[in-house]
């Protein structure tokens, strides 16, 4: 390690899981991804989360948003809502 790098706390399973879409997307900052990928080399089952994570969207594909009707969208972003307000 040299004198600027610093040490990156670890990754929890629970923030891997809330993030992982994030990194799928591209979008995390290149700390958060290398303490997912971290996580992901010595967690078994967050690398296996992340498969069927992946296996599933290669299988359906992306939908547009605009092809989704906006009632069922309302729906969706409730039930979204609902579990993650379960879990805080």
């Amino acid at each position: 390690m040299s004198a600027g790098d610093h040490q990156l706390p670890e990754m929890p399973c629970q923030e891997l899981v809330e993030r992982v879409t994030d990194y799928l997307e591209g979008a995390l900052n290149a700390d958060d991804r290398a303490r997912l990928e971290a996580h992901l080399a010595e967690c078994d089952g967050c690398e296996q989360h992340l498969a069927q994570l992946g296996r599933t969207l290669a299988l359906t594909g992306e939908t547009p948003a605009e092809d989704v009707a906006p009632s069922l969208r309302a729906e969706l972003l409730a039930s979204f809502a609902a579990w993650r307000d379960e879990r805080l």
